[in-house]
């Protein structure tokens, strides 16, 4: 029977998943903004940016893992123009949608780790996954990785499942979700079956794997055909969008192409990073449960596999991870509990024990969470202050283009342009406003290429911008044509946002924020600083004063 701590943690994931991660969480990474915010403000709306990824020449993005948001938002966009609602309203819209999401997933999970396993294990569970810094801005991003990390629950669901009783349904459906994730999301998860599919061969007689594989590989080829078809349609040719993903990536990369052109990071980058998105104690007992639980070694196999393949990259993203964070959570509540049970200590020494447990996680939890928040926040924040203007405007930006949220946050005659900056590298361009969006998507781009070669025509000169976005810092590069700290008179700052400054802050101090009042009444300051401070700079909207004669 469920208690009320159950109901309780089940009410605040709803509540942080459908309201409070909505609003707070930031844009972690620029190809969320232009590869699926840009395409779905130009199925909403009819404008956006363009990457090369959607060039008919290389479509490496699938529209179809935009369809469903776009099927939910269109009919709710134009309600929400005819009552005057801001633009904006529709990005949080779709980000509770993607939580919602979320939610309903982590839902299903927990009846089965409450039926499969015990009702202490799926708590822990939800405790890990309420408090839990990573998905807390990975289940409301609009990514492949994301709706891959989400979905694969539903694999962990049925695999639990399989493994408890060995039924081929079950396995059959655990596989379905992996192949959802894979060609709807993102191709590589695919490889996170793989233990479990080993599992199946040694366990079942040579009829029951054929079985099972006929049944599975019906699945994968519905599965494949139906977003074939509606990538085919939009592209205007027949269009293997995973396929693409991993021609790309894997089997015609070279030092010209390929994900190792946007930069390489050494091996340690992946443990760095789970050390930020996961508190220490839930990291300890994954550690635990991958040891001592060998039933469900098969899915311990896919985290493994999942970090050793891409440990081996040299191009290292945090999304990149996403796909396995539900694995470590789950392991993390298996390893927590099986160490309470063989904890041979009095029982008011191991309720004291565990009560720091989850201190210790809920502090460093909501330490980095608010980090995240306060620190890199800033764009989202400004971009919601630009004036609901009436009539074309420019809004530019210059080297700060990368933190650009999408052209949902402007008005239905407003547009992105980018000014000259350091950056060298390919910006992204314009979709074709045309009163056909599929004659727009089918035609090739000009000035597009994979190899992320710089193309002018991306950027404007300075004189049509109406408004201008940059964080007050001095411009470091010649190729700047604007510095935010010595602009003209005709510029005038009219919102502005703090925003961490990275190169005068400790690491400490952007990873991880502590209440003022803490820190004020912190023994021996000086060497706390040393360790941790945090600098801030305004992120500035500016506004062009035009001069009418």
């Amino acid at each position: 029977m469920r208690s009320l701590y159950t109901f309780l943690l089940i009410a605040l994931l709803l509540v942080s998943r459908v309201f409070v991660q909505p609003i707070y969480s930031l844009i972690s990474d620029c190809d969320e903004t232009f590869n699926y915010w840009e395409p779905l403000n130009f199925l909403l709306r009819g404008f956006g940016k363009q990457t090369w990824e959607y060039s008919p020449d290389y479509s490496i993005r699938s529209w179809a893992f935009l369809l469903p948001l776009y099927a939910l938002l269109s009919p709710i966009g134009r309600i929400f123009n005819a009552v005057g609602f801001p633009p904006s309203t529709l990005f949080y819209l779709a980000r509770s949608f993607l939580g919602l999401y979320s939610f309903s997933m982590e839902w299903l999970l927990f009846c089965e780790l409450e039926t499969t396993l015990s009702i202490q294990t799926a708590n822990l569970w939800l405790f890990f996954q309420l408090f839990n810094p990573g998905w807390f801005h990975a289940s409301v991003e609009l990514l492949p990785s994301s709706f891959a990390m989400v979905t694969m629950l539903g694999f962990l669901k049925y695999a639990l499942r399989y493994l408890s009783n060995g039924s081929q349904k079950a396995f059959v459906q655990a596989l379905i979700f992996n192949f959802v994730s894979g060609i709807l999301g993102w191709p590589f998860v695919l490889i996170l079956s793989t233990p479990l599919v080993i599992h199946f061969i040694f366990t079942h007689t040579v009829w029951g794997v054929l079985n099972a594989g006929f049944a599975s590989l019906a699945r994968l080829v519905a599965v494949a055909t139906c977003v074939f078809a509606i990538d085919s349609a939009f592209y205007g040719k027949f269009t293997p969008v995973a396929w693409n993903i991993v021609m790309y990536n894997v089997i015609a990369a070279d030092e010209k192409s390929g994900p190792n052109i946007f930069g390489v990071e050494p091996w340690y980058y992946y443990p760095l990073n789970l050390l930020l998105n996961f508190p220490l104690p839930t990291l300890g007992a994954c550690a635990v449960g991958i040891l001592t639980n060998v039933r469900l070694a098969s899915i311990w196999g896919s985290f493994l596999i999942w970090m050793a393949v891409f440990l081996l990259q040299p191009h290292k993203e945090e999304r990149f991870l996403y796909p396995i964070y539900a694995i470590i959570s789950l392991a993390a509540s298996v390893g927590a509990i099986n160490v309470w049970k063989r904890l041979w200590i009095s029982k008011p020494l191991r309720n004291t024990i565990f009560f720091i447990i989850y201190v210790s996680v809920f502090f460093q939890s909501s330490m980095r969470i608010f980090a995240l928040v306060t620190n890199y926040a800033a764009p989202l924040d400004v971009y919601s202050h630009l004036p609901n203007v009436r009539g074309p405007q420019t809004i530019c930006v210059g080297r700060e283009w990368y933190h650009f949220p999408a052209s949902i946050f402007l008005a239905e005659d407003s547009r992105l342009e980018f000014v000259e900056s350091g950056f060298d590298g390919l910006l992204p361009g314009d979709f074709k406003e045309t009163h056909s969006i599929f004659n727009s998507i089918r035609e090739v781009p000009s000035g597009m290429n994979n190899q992320n070669l710089f193309d002018s025509s991306k950027i404007v000169a300075v004189e049509p911008c109406d408004y201008y976005i940059d964080i007050m810092q001095p411009s470091d590069s010649p190729r700047d044509v604007l510095d935010p700290t010595k602009l003209g008179s005709d510029w005038k700052c009219i919102y502005k946002a703090p925003f961490i400054d990275v190169s005068s802050s400790k690491f400490f101090g952007r990873a991880f924020a502590l209440p003022e009042r803490l820190l004020a009444v912190l023994p021996t300051p000086k060497i706390w600083t040393y360790f941790y401070q945090a600098h801030y700079l305004d992120y500035c909207l500016f506004e062009r004063k035009h001069e009418y004669v």
